[in-house]
Order: C-alpha cells, then structure tokens, then sequence
C-alpha cells in the first residue's frame, strides 16, 4: 500500500480530513423507537441523553458480529451511522419491527456527507470553527452552523488519534471542503486513513470484523452493556465475558516482511507440542512509516497471546517468514 509522505504526517502531526460519505445514515424516529433498537443491541441506549452517544453492536444469536453502529441521540430521534457494507442489511433488520409501533426509519445516507477530521491538531481546528466538543466524551455530538451549512459535529477517534466527525447536507460538500482547507487541514486519501487505523489497531468491517468472530473477540468489548437487559445474543457473550477470555482475540502482529493479507494467510505456532499447527490468521496488513516495519492485525489463539511469542506466517504451504505477538495499539494513543 503505497501513500503520501505528506498526508501521513498530517494524520499524525496535524489535521487531516477524510471523506466516510459513504458510511450508511439512518435515521430513527418514532415513540418505540429507542425501545426496539435496545432490543436489539449489544448497548445501553435508553439512557442515552439529547447531545450523547454510544457504540453498539447488532449480534446474532451466536454473539457474532452483525454489524456496529455509532448511535447519536437528538431531542426526538436517534442517527445511525454505520459502515456503507452494512447500510442496507442493517436498513432491512430495522424495518421488520415498523409495523409494530410508533417506529420509523429514514435512510438519510444520501442526503448527507460525512467528512472524518483525524489528528493532535483537530480540536484546534474544530475549534476555529465555532465546535466546542473539543475534549468532550466520544460520541458526544452538537448542531452547529459553518458557513451556513447545520453540520452535526461528534467526537470519534478513528484511529487512535484526537478525531471528529461531520455530517451536513450534500450540497454543502464542496463548500465545507474548501472552509477545512482554509481552516488548516490537509486532504488525506483512504489509504493513509487505512495505515492509521491499523497502526491503532481499529479493527475494520468485512475486513478485521464481522459475522465471523464474535463481538469480544475483536476487542469491541466498549461496545457492550453488561447491566442493560436482555438482546439478541446476550448469553454468549455474556458467558464469555464471565469466563473470562474468548477462544481468540484480535492482536497486532510485528512481521519479518511485507505481506498482502488475505483469507489464505494463516498464523502456525512454532514451538511446542502445537508446532507446525494453525494458531490463528492474519486479516489487515501495511507498513507503519512510524515503526518502519511491516504490521498486521490478527486473531490469535488465548494459548498463544503473550507479547513477542513468535508465530510462523504461512500462505497455503508457502513459509512468508515470522512475525511477534504485541498488544494494540501499536503506537501509544496520540502518536
């Protein structure tokens, strides 16, 4: 994955700005509304208050990841933001419940943008544009006004960093654009935002999570409530938090030499009786610039994630080299 020297450095130096416009919207509103979705979710979000927030996760019945959702609560309604590959599976889970009470549901994601703003240096820009979360809790969120555009503003940190989001009517994309750039910040493509959220060890959706791994073995615990009631689930999870360890956990893996992840890539222990064995894979990988070296996210084995023990990388038969177990982040947060 190749990026610019520059846009890194704005990411972790200054304030970069990424367009997320693709990220799915939805709008819930309605009298059972915040009722039906706590039913639903991982979360507590009935004591979420107008101006809060919270990350839930919509499991199976397995405890398995469905999807998440950044969960903002306004005077009378709730914003759903959520990865674009979920956007209309989570649209269709939603609607099955409209015909049973005061619950409704507008998919809003084309009407709105949504620009991440990632680095040390977005609460002084935010700031300078009349935002006063600067230091508020994450997911906290506020209605302002910049340059005539209602931007809905929410503390997010994407990637380890100090980070907001914007959402605002599309037909102020253009013009918010050039107000941010005039602001100080520098446009970053996808794929500095990428090496960024590895190297803060953000799992991915589709990628690093999902229907493949239950929802605390990627490390999303925040996005769980062990006092809110029952939800689709909630006895496997529950059971594995109480136990005390999942099977397999998400971790960062230090490696000998590049790789490109993908499905075939696959972590063997290398010493003992297990030698040889499938320990875990590899599902993300890149360059940090920052360490110099190749990283990568993982699922590894509870038997085998102490910090620096070593773990073959292996695709099909083919021996890509080695890499060492570390604890996530990889940068201490704020780097």
């Amino acid at each position: 994955m190749t990026i610019d020297e520059n846009d890194y450095r704005a990411i972790r130096m200054g304030a970069a700005v990424v367009d997320l416009s693709a990220s799915g919207k939805l709008r819930l509103s309605g009298e059972s509304a915040i009722e039906f979705l706590n039913g639903l979710v991982s979360n507590d979000v009935k004591s979420l208050t107008p101006g809060a927030g919270r990350l839930v996760a919509f499991p199976n019945l397995q405890g398995r990841l469905i999807a998440l959702a950044r969960v903002y609560r306004d005077n009378d309604s709730l914003l759903l933001e959520v990865d674009e590959i979920n956007r209309e599976k989570i649209d269709r889970n939603l609607r099955r419940f409209v015909m049973a009470g005061n619950f409704f549901i507008e998919d809003q994601t084309d009407g709105y943008s949504l620009f991440g703003v990632e680095g040390p240096k977005s609460e002084e820009l935010v700031r300078s544009l009349g935002i006063t979360l600067a230091n508020g809790q994450e997911f906290s969120h506020e209605q302002v006004m910049i340059d005539s555009i209602p931007v809905r503003a929410t503390v997010h940190c994407r990637c380890g960093l100090p980070g907001f989001d914007l959402f605002f009517p599309r037909e102020g994309t253009e013009r918010m654009r050039q107000r941010l750039l005039e602001a100080g910040a520098v446009w970053v493509g996808l794929e500095t935002f990428e090496v960024a959220r590895i190297e803060a060890g953000v799992p991915r959706e589709g990628i690093d999570a999902g229907e493949d791994y239950i929802i605390l073995e990627t490390g999303l615990g925040r996005a769980v409530s062990y006092t809110k009631g029952c939800y689709l689930g909630q006895e496997v999870i529950a059971r594995i938090h109480w136990r005390g360890q999942p099977a397999r956990q998400l971790r960062g893996l230090l490696l000998d030499t590049p790789i490109e992840a993908s499905a075939e890539v696959e972590l063997r222990a290398v010493d003992g009786p297990q030698a040889g064995r499938k320990v875990g894979n590899i599902t993300s990988a890149t360059v940090s610039p920052a360490l110099g070296r190749p990283i990568a996210l993982g699922y590894v084995h509870r038997h085998y994630l102490a910090t620096g023990t070593t773990l073959a990388v292996w695709r099909n038969e083919e021996h890509l080299g080695d890499s060492q177990v570390v604890e996530l982040p990889f940068l201490p947060s704020g780097t």
